[in-house]
């Protein structure tokens, strides 16, 4: 249901967008929608923690523009929301005594919502255009679902913070049929970390331990042999979306 919410906010920003953009369109100046679907992937080197190496879908509705300088060269840019969702298998299991423990088995959910803005340089031929060049965005919403009570969550909890600003560029190829349908295909990567600077507070701690019993006394005595604290945080966080998206120029 959240998720829903979120779309339907999506459109009722951008259905006066595309009235206003009916109206504007020139020789020139062109003014179009286009709606896209992705796969967005978070890579990371961290071995765990709450910003796993995943992939999650999602999708972009976007006011679009277009300015020709020449019959081949156009400045292509656009204002779109960027809905992206990541789900995580989690599995744990605590047994004590009394009003503690549990057993937790599902999906973890985090959604996110940012205001999407490339700027690219275009070039069109008979047949195809390409086009590549930066993109910002700022996020919106954003919305995390655990399985696991908070209690539980461990050190990871409250480790990461998300960025709300990002930076990145964006390489496509497509094509514009007479009658305005537009097709196209982009790879966009974000060279800007997806979180803050907290992200090394992640460790795993590591111990062998030695356990002796003593007949005579009754008595076990436990000898710690090595241990270590590990860093597992990671120390990047970038994104690379692949996207498919059909689009029309009024």
């Amino acid at each position: 249901m959240r998720r829903l919410g979120r779309l339907s906010l999506l459109l009722l920003v951008c259905l006066p967008l595309l009235a206003w953009a009916s109206e504007k369109s020139s020789d020139k100046f062109n003014i179009g929608v286009r709606l896209g679907v992705q796969m967005a992937n978070l890579m990371t080197d961290a071995e765990w923690g709450p910003y796993p190496d995943i992939a999650g879908p999602g999708g972009v509705l976007s006011v679009d523009f277009s300015h020709g300088f020449a019959d081949n060269f156009y400045l292509h840019t656009a204002l779109g929301l960027d809905f992206r969702a990541y789900y995580t298998h989690v599995e744990m299991g605590i047994a004590c005594d009394g009003d503690c423990g549990g057993a937790w088995d599902g999906d973890e959910i985090y959604s996110y919502l940012y205001l999407e803005l490339p700027v690219m340089a275009q070039w069109r031929t008979s047949v195809l255009f390409f086009e590549a060049g930066p993109v910002a965005n700022v996020m919106l919403l954003s919305d995390k679902e655990h399985v696991i009570p908070k209690r539980y969550r461990g050190q990871s909890d409250g480790c990461y913070d998300d960025k709300r600003f990002g930076a990145g560029v964006a390489a496509g190829i497509g094509h514009v049929f007479g009658f305005g349908l537009s097709v196209d295909a982009r790879v966009l990567f974000q060279f800007t970390d997806v979180v803050d600077g907290g992200k090394k507070c992640l460790t795993s701690h590591s111990e062998e331990v030695e356990m002796r019993f003593d007949p005579e006394t009754e008595v076990t005595t436990t000898k710690v042999l090595w241990e270590s604290d590990d860093y597992m945080g990671g120390s990047y966080y970038k994104l690379l979306k692949y996207q498919f998206g059909i689009g029309y120029w009024f």
